[in-house]
């Protein structure tokens, strides 16, 4: 049970109803926050600080600051209801924070209700981190209470500081048209590639990395094309992952701040031992299916795909490639059911395989 000890007095509440973001500057500077589980009568263990580090992804003047003491229970955090309530629906319910800590460890936003853990790692210590917290499976509910509960080190010292800043609804989709996303193992880490059909006001894109498929983390920005009508493409390497496998998804933002993500996409492994041309899936298809394949070498490579009688009706790779494993998705939008040829040529090797239309 939670043991309610008052934090500080600020003037009013501001109801973050409607808002896309609680920054500290302009919304939250008036927000009554309550720690709880930590230290009695101590007035000064959350307040409103300057940025420690204006640096980076977060260059606002204005932060929260919460101290954890060294006898606090484990679970020790702050709650506010000032912000409440907020329905969350599909438009605002993928939540990010930005956090700065000084030790790795769970940083944990929970809603109540639904009153459900919501926790992610933080991967960086002392440097500003952007969080993402994925509420969808709640949509319909209405919250009244934000708690934030920044876990801390497993053995405390005397204190164990978190700040905290931009608690952002994501509320509102844009008009930025994803066409294709990608991943792929190369020789440098993992490549993500993406196309966009049609871009309005799009200032970038966020690039996200989980180890499961709930919680993720920022790695990297890429800068949109502002508005355009015209196909773009994107990617980015992401040099700092490991084996093993990890799941990608974009969060694509307009310059007044509103955003989107993409779909979650699975990466992972090593460089590949042999080459190799997969069958496309889904197959049958309509009208949109998905082919990878692997190359041991760096090599100019080619994908094309024909129809039954031979005629090209598409190129969807011709380029020099490291080695690794790619994937690449086909649209048959504008063609007619039937049966098609797919042909991969890297260097000498060479090999074909069938795939079906039906509409």
């Amino acid at each position: 049970m939670k043991k309610f000890l008052l934090l500080c007095s600020f003037l009013f509440a501001v109801s973050v109803y409607g808002q896309a973001t609680i920054d500290f500057e302009t919304v939250g500077q008036n927000f009554h926050w309550t720690h709880f589980s930590n230290a009695d009568g101590d007035s000064t263990l959350v307040a409103l600080v300057d940025n420690p580090s204006k640096t980076g992804i977060n260059t606002s003047a204005k932060c929260m600051k919460f101290t954890v003491k060294k006898l606090a229970d484990s679970w020790a955090g702050i709650f506010t209801s000032d912000a409440a309530p907020v329905t969350l629906t599909a438009d605002n319910s993928m939540i990010t924070v930005m956090v700065y800590k000084d030790t790795i460890s769970n940083f944990n936003l929970k809603l109540e209700p639904p009153a459900k853990d919501h926790k992610v790692m933080n991967t960086v210590i002392n440097q500003w981190e952007k969080l993402t917290f994925d509420y969808t499976a709640n949509a319909g509910v209405t919250a009244t209470v934000i708690t934030v509960i920044p876990d801390g080190r497993s053995v405390r010292s005397a204190n164990c500081v978190v700040y905290f800043d931009n608690i952002e609804f994501i509320h509102t989709p844009v008009p930025v048209e994803f066409t294709s996303f990608s991943a792929s193992v190369i020789k440098d880490g993992i490549q993500l590639s993406w196309s966009t059909a049609t871009e309005t006001n799009n200032k970038g894109f966020e690039v996200l990395r989980g180890i499961d498929s709930k919680a993720y983390n920022t790695i990297g920005f890429v800068n949109g094309k502002g508005t355009t009508t015209a196909n773009q493409q994107y990617s980015y390497v992401d040099a700092t992952a490991k084996s093993g496998k990890y799941y990608y998804r974009l969060r694509q933002v307009d310059f007044d701040g509103t955003s989107k993500f993409s779909k979650v996409i699975e990466a992972g492994g090593t460089i590949p031992a042999v080459f190799e041309l997969s069958q496309n899936f889904p197959n049958p298809f309509n009208p949109v299916t998905n082919i990878r394949y692997a190359i041991t070498n760096p090599e100019r490579v080619t994908l094309k795909v024909f129809n039954i009688l031979g005629k090209e009706v598409a190129v969807l790779v011709n380029e020099n490639k490291e080695a690794g494993t790619y994937s690449v998705d086909f649209s048959a939008l504008n063609l007619a059911s039937g049966t098609y040829i797919y042909r991969l040529q890297a260097g000498a090797f060479v090999q074909t395989k069938k795939m079906v239309v039906l509409k």
